[in-house]
């Protein structure tokens, strides 16, 4: 029997009712049900099989897909990536987690959400297959459901290939039933610790456990004791790996205006020894990710090198330097350190930044680009953050800092704590403003006055609540 969807907004609901790990405070994190079996069932009453890893060796993938986890960076990297491929000709399904503002804005098509009539259509199928299955399987979750409804999305729209994003941690996350042609790991480091482990070693184990048998690994981690997990992983399933740093290599700089400059140089095959690419996106952690995106995407082009010889579509061009630095000039992710030129001649960057080292890979951005620039810091964060940490880093930045805090979810922490957590020589200059549009109204007034830059960051949430606020406040 077919679940009974009004419209749009009974079909969110429907999701919405559902167990969202997104809006879980601590308390109900760690009981979240991760259960793997049950995400293979729903894609099989969906006609998903395909898509599924084998329990056996068999056939490549039906469609190429490239699976990426990692603590921070995966997003962009997942963009990225999708960005080249679509450029390449290719239609790409791209699905990524959180979102901004739209739910349908994590399961794109070459860039495009889909039309609410279709998003109604996925939550119908997906809510029927979900009840098939919950008999014996238990019901799905939100982001059980969502991951099907992406998928089911992307074979129902012909794509050439799927870029898929981890949501959380790797071993044990919906997308990890998926049959990938590369794994990536962008970056190891400590986030979701009430869920993944206290340290880096733990944390690595969860997110190398996408590591497939023979599927080779593009990997971004840096510390040695987080890339002696994954390289044992992949020893352990014969997975053939790529490291930075070793296998590849990166020198960025920041363009005068805006973006970076990215060196590419690969040591082995089928890397290039050199390429150069312009970055839509500021700073050198997007960079790092743009290396790590146009490594696995030299690798992809290879594995798919095979499919393309038995291929009719002729008219398909291969991912290829050109293609790749064509993409990345063009794409800026939304609220990944994203520029708004605002009246008043006021810069503002907005950043969705919301743990210790994405915060730290936001304040090395700002001083690259100009050490000696004052800047007036928007913040708010979640409640299961290391806000104490994240303070101390931005209290280092030349300017002023206003605490603030979303609405949207319950999971924020509230500007009186976070106004303790601040190191007691700033507390005293520190703006605090409950209300996220009137905290930048404030530093919008502060950066105009003091020729400062406004930086919006913290929180997905936060970036969802002020980004409207900034298209609506750009100089004309």
């Amino acid at each position: 029997m077919m679940i009974p969807l009004a419209d749009y907004q009974d079909a969110l609901n429907y999701l919405y009712d559902l167990i969202n790990y997104e809006k879980l405070g601590l308390s109900g994190a760690s009981q979240y049900p991760f259960r793997l079996r049950r995400m293979a069932e729903l894609f099989k009453q969906l006609n998903l099989s395909h898509l599924l890893y084998p329990e056996t060796k068999a056939e490549p993938p039906v469609i190429p897909l490239v699976h990426i986890a990692g603590t921070k960076g995966k997003g962009s990297t997942a963009s990225l990536i999708a960005a080249a491929c679509t450029a390449s000709g290719y239609r790409t399904g791209l699905y990524t987690s959180p979102h901004l503002e739209h739910l349908e804005e994590r399961f794109l098509v070459d860039g495009k959400t889909c039309s609410h009539a279709l998003f109604v259509d996925l939550v119908t199928q997906v809510a029927d297959a979900a009840s098939q299955i919950a008999g014996e399987h238990g019901k799905p979750t939100f982001f059980e459901l969502t991951t099907a409804m992406a998928m089911l999305h992307f074979a129902n729209s012909q794509c050439d290939v799927i870029v898929a994003e981890v949501g959380l941690g790797g071993r044990l996350d919906s997308t990890n039933v998926l049959y990938p042609t590369v794994s990536v790991i962008t970056s190891i480091g400590l986030d979701h610790q009430h869920v993944l482990g206290d340290d880096l070693v733990s944390i690595a184990r969860e997110k190398s456990g996408i590591i497939k048998s023979g599927i080779p690994v593009i990997c971004g981690v840096e510390q040695d004791e987080a890339i002696q997990v994954v390289e044992e992983q992949c020893k352990k399933q014969s997975a053939p790996s790529l490291k930075l740093g070793t296998d590849f290599h990166f020198l960025s700089k920041p363009l005068p205006e805006w973006g970076s400059e990215l060196q590419f140089s690969g040591s082995t095959s089928p890397l290039p020894d050199h390429a150069f690419f312009r970055l839509a996106m500021d700073g050198e952690h997007q960079a790092k990710n743009a290396a790590v995106a146009a490594a696995a995407l030299f690798v992809l082009r290879d594995k798919m090198a095979s499919l393309e010889a038995t291929s009719d579509r002729t008219s398909v061009e291969r991912i290829c330097t050109q293609r790749i630095g064509q993409a990345f000039e063009n794409l800026q992710v939304p609220a990944r350190q994203e520029r708004f030129d605002l009246s008043n001649e006021v810069v503002a960057i907005l950043d969705s930044s919301h743990n210790e080292d994405s915060i730290q890979a936001l304040a090395n951005s700002l001083r690259q680009r100009n050490p000696q620039q004052q800047h007036v810091i928007v913040f708010g964060t979640s409640q299961d953050k290391d806000a104490k940490k994240m303070l101390a880093i931005l209290a280092e930045i030349p300017g002023k800092l206003i605490l603030t805090q979303y609405h949207t979810n319950p999971r924020y922490l509230a500007t009186e704590t976070l106004l303790t957590l601040l190191p007691p020589e700033k507390r005293s200059s520190t703006t605090v403003v409950t209300q996220p549009l009137e905290a930048c109204q404030i530093g919008h007034k502060i950066a105009q006055r003091e020729g400062a830059t406004m930086v919006v960051c913290g929180s997905f949430f936060l970036a969802a609540e002020t980004r409207n606020w900034m298209l609506a406040n750009r100089s004309s």
